[in-house]
């Protein structure tokens, strides 16, 4: 009797991965780049690696794993990978690593939004520490910031209601910085800049 076998599924083919474990091999390099780029103190967009897809993903389940991890229903393997919404994409890091206040600071970063990165830095140092933020800090790692690009940063910043808390001030060495308004009163900004830069390194 000839038996009839157009009813029985295909019998994968040598090698390949079925859906659950396609998926969790997809999942793993992932996870690989995303650690690998939280442990550089990077955040990472989506817009960089639907660019450049990372080991066998393809841009469909990529995106597919993505969706599951902004949704909580990721894999085990992307269980510690979080993400945060900037102004121009949506950036993942793995939580473990890194604390959601910097990747808030560094999805602003790359972002390139200079008024907003310098606003969040600046309101955060005065309500915090409390203290004044000096250029030198917005100009080495990781803003990168030029002093001419500070300056120009402030004189936007003295037109725009959302930045009105916002102000530049000089100790008497010349040295320059923000405050914020809503954390402290000039005189106290400038009580605290004076003792930062010009009293504490005259009198060590």
């Amino acid at each position: 009797m000839t038996m009839n076998h157009g009813n029985l599924p295909e019998a994968p083919h040598s090698g390949e991965l079925n859906p659950a474990a396609q998926e969790n091999s997809g999942a793993q390099e992932l996870i690989k780049l995303l650690r690998a780029n939280t442990e550089k103190s990077k955040v990472t967009g989506k817009k960089e690696l639907l660019k450049k897809l990372p080991g066998s993903l393809d841009r469909a389940a990529l995106l597919d794993l993505l969706s599951k991890t902004a949704n909580k229903q990721a894999p085990p393997e992307l269980g510690d990978i979080s993400h945060v919404e900037g102004q121009k994409d949506t950036y993942y890091y793995d939580q473990t690593i890194m604390t959601v206040q910097y990747a808030r600071l560094d999805a602003l970063i790359q972002d390139k939004d200079i008024m907003r990165t310098v606003a969040a830095v600046v309101r955060s140092d005065s309500k915090l520490y409390p203290r004044v933020t000096p250029f030198k800090k917005l100009t080495g790692m990781p803003f990168w910031c030029t002093e001419d690009e500070l300056l120009g940063v402030a004189a936007r910043m003295k037109l725009d209601e959302a930045y009105q808390d916002i102000r530049m001030i000089s100790a008497s060495n010349g040295v320059r910085g923000f405050f914020s308004l809503e954390s402290l009163s000039e005189t106290y900004a400038q009580s605290l800049f004076e003792m930062e830069e010009v009293f504490i390194p005259d009198n060590p």
